[in-house]
């Protein structure tokens, strides 16, 4: 696989996705092998200074530090100070009272102790130290969304169903302090263990993303946050998050991806093989922030999918202002990371909204290359989008209808010179798009197999979103029967990994 190719195809496609996302920067980070390859920043890490996003720059990962407190929690597993099945009461008491049986370091790992969804316990001053925040909301026994008043705190028994939660990995983090044989912080023990191994020098791992707690360099690296709307970029007042060990870690997209890289390669030097195998193979059946899916796994924290290219995935939001986004693919030892400063407070909870869809578009690219293809368009942009346009349009005027005569090329023609639009437009290619559209005894096959030929799918998954047609990409009926093209099934695939991850302190 020839890197140049794809960092050719980013340079073309991520200025438009941001556009069409209204995403102000974006750094990407891609690892191969044992190294990162290949590192890309695009737009600005403050609107106000014009300050530039570069690989440098620091964004909060919000849940994507998860696995980061996974892996420090695991070293205590190969020292033999806590076991993987060991009831965790004896070092702090949570008892779940729907029962079945006492929670252990594996069931918090795999999110599976009961403990319901929550938003990660935020205020708008730094948390006070893990024990004394963990024990104060254990005993209010509240989930913090709304208040305490949309959903339980306990969602069900231990070990029966997957239910995201943030307090979970916090007490995760607990243990880490409480047991460490340094008799250090969770936060230092992870720098010491963690990041110190593995080079990590743009990380950090804090109780609060505030001066008391970063380094002043690193603070100052740290992005901008905004939260959006629709032509709209809010700079938010910073929150932190009480359950720290689930979302307030600091990083670049090369850290990251460096960390993700020991994982898929057999854990070194962080973690033994066995256990670093253990984290991105399936351990149970999984879910999304909704609640479980069967047909999803969970590793220890990371999130696993199958397939000819199998893949694990995290993702991250840090309100309100960053989108984090993991993806590692298991046996091609290849890593995505991707941090942008944006937050959309539309759809909240969903991987649908521009934060989560500019990741996803760019995962579609990387995709695409990770399985041999050439990621870079076929036509320029402005010809795929107006030749997308006219299969549209040639499908309303005749097999939508049934209408088996083709419009005329005068009718065509008037439509292309005369065509008003926002975008850039090459009025050939809508031209020739038409054209493609016939009237056939399997229309929607024959018009799907034309977007399979002409419009590869990490491409019509952005043109589509380009033209208010996403449903092209997944839709079976959808317009052209684009879901023939083979976006379908990746959508479905990024959507799950980037809705994973927490609400709040994550996602």
């Amino acid at each position: 696989m020839d890197i140049s190719v794809l960092g050719e195809a980013l340079d073309t496609y991520v200025p438009e996705i941001m556009e069409h996302c209204g995403t102000p920067g974006l750094s990407i980070a891609v690892g191969a092998g044992t190294e990162v390859a290949l590192a890309r920043a695009y737009g600005v890490a403050d609107l106000a200074t014009g300050r530039p996003m570069t690989v440098d720059t620091a964004g909060p990962t919000g849940s994507d530090c998860k696995p980061y407190t996974g892996v420090a929690a695991l070293q205590l597993v190969e020292r033999g100070v806590i076991g993987l099945d060991e009831p965790i009461e004896a070092y702090v008491p949570v008892v779940n009272p729907h029962g079945q049986r006492p929670i252990t370091l594996r069931d918090l790992l795999t999110h599976r102790s009961g403990l319901g969804i929550g938003m990660g316990n935020f205020d708008r001053v730094p948390p006070p130290p893990l024990g004394e925040h963990l024990r104060r909301v254990l005993e209010a026994g509240r989930s913090d969304a709304y208040g305490g008043t949309m959903v339980p705190f306990w969602a069900g028994p231990v070990g029966a169903a997957y239910q995201y939660s943030n307090v979970g990995i916090a007490v995760v983090g607990h243990l880490v302090e409480l047991l460490n044989p340094d008799g250090v912080t969770f936060s230092e023990w992870v720098a010491r263990h963690v990041f110190a191994p593995l080079g990590m020098g743009s990380t950090a791992f804090p109780r609060a993303q505030h001066p008391d707690f970063v380094p002043a360099e690193l603070l100052d690296r740290r992005s901008t946050g905004y939260a959006t709307l629709p032509g709209m970029w809010l700079p938010l007042p910073t929150l932190y998050p009480g359950d720290y060990p689930a979302g307030s870690a600091l990083t670049t997209p090369s850290d990251h991806a460096r960390f993700v890289l020991a994982i898929l390669n057999g854990g070194a030097p962080v973690l033994s093989s066995d256990l670093a195998t253990q984290m991105v193979t399936p351990q149970a059946s999984g879910g999304t922030l909704m609640g479980p899916q069967a047909e999803l796994s969970v590793g220890l924290v990371f999130n696993v999918f199958g397939g000819e290219h199998p893949y694990v995935g995290h993702g991250g939001e840090y309100p309100w202002g960053w989108t984090h986004f993991t993806r590692g693919w298991t046996s091609d030892r290849v890593v995505l990371v991707i941090s942008a400063n944006q937050f959309d407070l539309g759809d909240f909870g969903l991987s649908d909204r521009p934060g989560h869809a500019a990741a996803r578009l760019v995962a579609e690219i990387v995709t695409a290359w990770v399985h041999g293809a050439d990621p870079r368009p076929r036509r320029t942009l402005a010809a795929g989008r107006s030749f997308l346009a006219g299969l549209l349009v040639g499908d309303r005027l005749t097999t939508r209808l049934g209408i088996a005569s083709p419009p005329s090329a005068e009718d065509v023609a008037r439509v292309a010179e005369g065509a008003v639009v926002s975008l850039p437009w090459d009025a050939e290619a809508f031209r020739q798009g038409v054209g493609e559209v016939r009237l056939t005894a399997t229309p929607l096959a024959d018009n799907a197999a034309t977007v399979r030929r002409e419009l590869p799918g990490h491409e019509l998954a952005l043109l589509a979103r380009q033209l208010g047609v996403p449903g092209l990409v997944t839709h079976p009926a959808g317009g052209t029967g684009a879901r023939a093209a083979g976006s379908g099934g990746g959508q479905t695939a990024g959507s799950a990994d980037a809705a994973s991850g927490a609400r709040g302190a994550g996602k």
